[in-house]
């Protein structure tokens, strides 16, 4: 009789650590869990910071000063614009030129011009416009001459007058940049201008007729009429 009791309770008691042993620790199932999102997160971080630092196409995108000069050279206009090109993206991006066009608000009429040169006035330190490449996540500012492609200028009349402008700058872009092209950013429409005209002999000389973003110059009238 005591020896089939013992018998018995130790079988009973090897199938229920049998029965334990067959079981995992809920604590691990969850452990495991937790490692195996952690592992995927690093993952994902590192593919997303090795796109964003190696992978990513240039993004350029171009920025225009609020205050640009008129001269007139060879009968014939010329703007001074200070530009920022930025690249957002990680692969580099290379400007080859500029397409600018200008439009008088209010007689429609339009010249096409070119970028010829970087300086800040024709008549000073000018060198030849060269291609403008951008490092990724870097810029590069300079001021940009721009000739009209045909003689003729916006002024009919100089002195205390008005010469409203609208501007769309384009920018042509090396397409072989980067591992799929370089996309070009869309044009950048903005408005100038000036209150006051310098003579053609001046803006000659070197001495320039200044245009400011037209809403900078419709504030400033509506400041002074309210005075």
């Amino acid at each position: 009789m005591n020896d089939f009791g013992t018998h018995g309770t130790s079988r009973a008691s090897s199938h229920a650590h049998a029965g334990f042993q067959g079981r995992r620790p809920v604590f691990t199932d969850v452990g495991s869990a937790i490692a195996a999102v952690v592992s995927l997160i690093a993952l994902l971080f590192s593919g997303y910071t090795f796109y964003e630092t190696v992978l990513k196409q240039a993004e350029l995108r171009v920025y225009t000063s609020p205050l640009i000069h008129m001269y007139r050279q060879d009968f014939r206009d010329v703007f001074a614009i200070p530009v920022t090109i930025s690249n957002d993206g990680a692969q580099r991006g290379t400007v080859l030129s500029f397409d600018l066009d200008i439009t008088h608000r209010t007689t429609g009429q339009t010249q096409r011009f070119q970028n010829l040169h970087f300086g800040a006035s024709p008549r000073g330190d000018v060198k030849l416009f060269t291609p403008i490449t951008v490092a990724g996540g870097g810029s590069y500012s300079n001021v940009v001459l721009f000739h009209a492609l045909e003689t003729g200028s916006f002024v009919e009349t100089t002195g205390g007058v008005e010469l409203p402008l609208r501007l769309t700058l384009k920018l042509n872009v090396d397409q072989s940049d980067g591992w799929f092209g370089l996309l070009a950013p869309p044009p950048v429409t903005f408005e100038m201008t000036a209150n006051f005209i310098a003579s053609l002999r001046d803006m000659e000389s070197g001495r320039p007729t200044q245009l400011h973003d037209a809403r900078w110059t419709a504030a400033r009238a509506k400041a002074k009429a309210a005075e």
